[in-house]
């Protein structure tokens, strides 16, 4: 991967973050359980899991530098990532649903989207930079 996606890799994931924190500090006086913290921490994860997938896929579809390569391998990709997401969420639901709050694990997943609101902000923080 090259510098410019690593680098918003890692702002995109700082705002994930930043969400997941801002939840649990909610989540401490609306319903403390562990199983809350842990389905947070876990949907975080995979949220973060979810833009680096993206990112690959995207910047390995570009190189080709055929529209049609890079149309395939996105939707490709989008449709093996939420199908690997669908199993995951099945599973904390049918055999991890004391560990793992459901409603929690999927809050955490969209630190996804955030993540992708903050990471202006977060970039303009991280290089020095003022409007």
């Amino acid at each position: 991967m090259g510098k410019e996606t690593r680098n918003l890799i890692v702002e995109v994931s700082v705002g994930i973050g930043l969400f997941t924190a801002a939840v649990m500090v909610a989540a401490v006086f609306v319903y403390p359980e562990r199983a809350v913290f842990a389905g947070l921490v876990l949907g975080m994860f995979l949220a973060v899991a979810m833009f680096v997938s993206m990112a690959a896929v995207l910047e390995g579809s570009i190189k080709t530098g055929n529209p049609e390569t890079v149309r395939k391998r996105g939707v490709m990709g989008g449709v093996i990532r939420y199908f690997i997401l669908a199993v995951i969420l099945v599973a904390v639901i049918v055999w991890f649903s004391p560990v793992f709050h459901p409603v929690a694990v999927v809050i955490g997943i969209m630190g996804l989207k955030a993540g992708a609101l903050f990471q202006p902000f977060v970039h303009r923080r991280l290089s020095g930079k003022s409007r």
